[in-house]
């Protein structure tokens, strides 16, 4: 194969009530049971989602790494996403330092907790920094570019890669805006978190957007939907792939394709349901 194919565990997890456009159906299970089911589907490799790093203390991420070992999985990026749990409104760009200060803790903390797994990328989305943003915009771009710029320091110093996940709505919005941000930090540990299903939201033509962000696209989220709301369905429900495809493999991408899917009704029939699909489109391009 090409890359690896992995998914993000909370697409077996019961999301933070509110988030998301429904629960997921079915017992919840906890990032323990969820890594269990990946692996027993026989993936290879798995993505954390952390909504609040607290909620892995020592002795719970030593039992991770455990489980990981013995499951033979490999751990390709960790989502960091206190920000959207932990605060409500502005983080990246919030006016009050003591915010800015918390999500760069939180961040180095889930640095420390990547480099136990053995993980070389989390992955950052500044999900609760809306567009207008509360303050002048270009005050709110230096705070973001300042704040991430205190997390790159972070990551340089452990040997980890920071990549960046935009969203239409939010102030990274975009492939332009990601990469003016990568630009802006100037680190070569800050790179591109594609995510499909946002950047079809986004009216972005896939294969032109890889190809903008070359050796900067770290990590890959992959998902569809109809182009009017990030669904996150898997994989060729609607769009055809192949030109993504072979535009990831022309750039010489080396990470990994990351299944990024909330399950509408059965998580594990979604799951190989794009986990096939991806599957099959690699050996077509071996």
């Amino acid at each position: 194969m090409l890359w690896k194919v992995s998914v993000l565990t909370w697409a077996f997890e019961a999301a933070r009530p509110g988030f998301g456009p429904v629960q997921t159906r079915g017992v919840r299970m906890t990032t323990e049971e969820a890594i269990k089911q990946i692996a027993d589907m026989g993936f290879d490799s798995v993505e954390l989602v952390v909504w609040d790093i607290e909620d892995f203390p020592e002795s719970r991420r030593r039992k991770i790494k455990d489980q990981l070992e013995s499951s033979g999985l490999g751990m390709v990026n960790i989502c960091c996403n206190d920000n959207v749990y932990v605060w409500s409104g502005p983080v990246y760009t919030s006016l009050d330092e003591k915010v800015r200060e918390g999500v760069v803790d939180r961040i180095e903390k889930e640095i420390k907790a990547a480099v136990e797994w053995d993980c070389g990328c989390i992955g950052i989305w500044p999900g609760s920094d809306l567009i207008p943003p509360k303050i002048q915009y270009w005050k709110a771009w230096k705070y973001l570019v300042d704040t991430v710029t205190r997390c790159a320091k972070i990551a340089e110093d452990h040997g980890v890669r920071i990549a960046l996940e935009y969203k239409p709505e939010n102030i990274l919005n975009n492939v332009d805006s990601t990469l003016r941000a990568i630009k802006d930090v100037g680190s070569e540990s800050v790179g591109a978190l594609l995510d499909t299903g946002h950047a079809i939201v986004a009216r972005e033509h896939l294969p032109t957007v890889v190809e903008m962000l070359g050796d900067k696209l770290f990590h890959i989220h992959v998902d569809d939907n109809y182009g009017d709301w990030d669904r996150d369905m898997p994989p060729g429900s609607v769009h055809d792939f192949r030109p993504f495809v072979e535009a990831v493999k022309k750039i010489g991408y080396k990470g990994s394709l990351s299944m990024d899917i909330w399950p509408y009704e059965d998580p594990h029939k979604e799951v190989k349901m794009g986990k096939d699909y991806l599957e099959r489109l690699m050996r077509e391009f071996r």
